[in-house]
């Protein structure tokens, strides 16, 4: 549990509110939101889309003060700013927060008549080390078109998870398409989890890397388009570094090698990485071959991940290879796949026709992992599984030979047996020399020209 040290004694406001042409101060209302995103030990920015450009506030406090008063006592006053004709969505940086803490947090649009108050927030700032933390993780979240809304069922399951999630991520495919129809359905259906905790995604192809991914939201800080197509996020013994694996140039390839080399390379006990497309997968749509395990397969061995989570193949698979895990987590409502009968190798469970999310808890005994079932395809619609566990396990802390040994096979629950692994797909050594740069752009190269086509499917 977060200890809550100091009162807050200072807060200064970046806002960028840029609202499109044409908009109308009627009675305004959220588009979207609100939410939180790129939250830091002392800081956190809060999002929101308004029809139009109206004054606003952010009521916030210590979630123990809110439980204690029933008050909000931190005031932040929001002034409209000039219409923009590119973006519209407002963002507004919370600063000189205490580390370590929860708070809750609601916005209200004011107005001459009548003020529109949002329902209430949650986000964190990052603890210590030492400190335990949890998170939740899901991706392909592209619009279901008929039938039960299978996205809702998501959201409702990780907003009604009683786990304290400090962040969520998420693999990639958020919506089907990045225009402002997919958007606005995508922030309807998902507005109740984006209220438990900051989110934090990467981009799938589904958004294309499309200007409206960065507009909708304000990523942890680091490179490519606008220093945010790749990013890090630490969070007082977790780093998570998040890769856009839709690039088709040499060059960004081998920028983001050398960047998680760099990133990974540092002293935190559990090492993430999220990126959308899998490295290693049984789906008979998709399949592995596209160079990723090439590319990046050596570097998570050499700085010794813990695991790495991929989304575009819709269905689960937890999958080990060198010491690495890989959790395929394409199962956030989008349509399901089949997989094909041979599992790859190190396939250790492999779920299809199900709608799921991931809980993650690290602390100094480790790192455990739940894959939780929130429904169940079944014909031409859904029928829900009231929180089935797909798969759990867990990696002990990598503080002894023992604990090398339980990451290499971690104590996994299946929901079905699997066929035995074949070898189509040979493992890298687990001691890979530091590549050259001619060598990382060479391999770039053959990544860009095989996965344009297979990766855009």
């Amino acid at each position: 549990m977060k200890r809550d040290r100091t009162r807050i004694v200072g807060v200064s406001v970046l806002a960028l509110c840029l609202l499109a042409l044409g908009a109308l101060a009627l009675g305004a209302e959220f588009e979207h939101g609100p939410y939180s995103g790129a939250p830091t030990e002392d800081s956190v920015f809060i999002s929101w889309l308004t029809p139009a450009t109206v004054p606003a506030r952010i009521e916030f406090d210590l979630r123990s003060e809110f439980e204690a008063t029933g008050a909000l006592g931190q005031v932040i006053e929001v002034d409209p700013f000039e219409p923009s004709a590119l973006y519209k969505t407002t963002h507004v940086e919370l600063t000189g927060l205490p580390s370590d803490s929860d708070f809750v947090y609601r916005v209200i649009l004011t107005q001459s008549d009548s003020d529109t108050v949002s329902p209430i927030g949650a986000f964190s700032t990052a603890p210590d080390s030492g400190e335990p933390v949890t998170f939740a993780v899901l991706a392909d979240t592209q619009q279901q078109l008929e039938g039960e809304n299978r996205l809702a069922l998501v959201c409702g399951g990780i907003a009604s998870d009683p786990a304290p999630f400090d962040f969520i991520l998420h693999g990639g495919d958020i919506v089907e398409t990045p225009s402002s129809y997919f958007w606005d359905d995508w922030f309807l259906a998902f507005g109740d989890m984006l209220l438990r905790a900051s989110f934090i995604p990467v981009l799938g192809n589904h958004e294309g890397n499309h200007r409206s991914y960065y507009e909708q939201f304000i990523l942890p800080p680091g490179d490519g388009k606008r220093d945010e197509q790749w990013w890090v996020f630490r969070w007082g013994d977790v780093i998570v570094v998040g890769l856009d694996t839709n690039a088709n140039k040499a060059n960004e390839f081998a920028a983001q090698q050398e960047w998680a080399r760099e990133q990974l390379s540092g002293p935190e006990p559990h090492k993430f990485v999220i990126f959308h497309h899998p490295v290693f997968t049984s789906d008979a749509y998709h399949g592995s071959g596209t160079f990723l395990d090439k590319i990046y397969h050596p570097i998570f061995v050499e700085h010794e991940v813990d695991i790495v989570f991929n989304g575009h193949s819709h269905h689960y698979e937890h999958v080990v290879r060198d010491g690495i895990t890989y959790l395929v987590v394409g199962g956030g409502g989008a349509t399901p796949r089949r997989t094909r009968p041979d599992h790859i190798q190190g396939s250790d469970v492999s779920v299809e026709g199900h709608h799921f999310y991931v809980r993650v808890h690290a602390s100094s005994d480790g790192i455990s992992v739940e894959t939780i079932s929130v429904a169940r395809e079944l014909g031409d619609g859904a029928c829900t599984t009231d929180e089935r566990t797909l798969d759990s396990f867990s990696l002990r802390a990598a503080s002894s030979e023992t604990a090398a040994s339980e990451k290499e096979s971690p104590v996994a629950h299946a929901e079905v047996a699997q066929p035995e692994p074949t070898d189509e797909q040979p493992s890298v050594p687990a001691v890979e020399p530091r590549h050259t740069m001619l060598t990382l752009v060479v391999l770039a190269g053959l990544a860009a020209v095989a996965a344009i086509l297979l990766l855009r499917k």
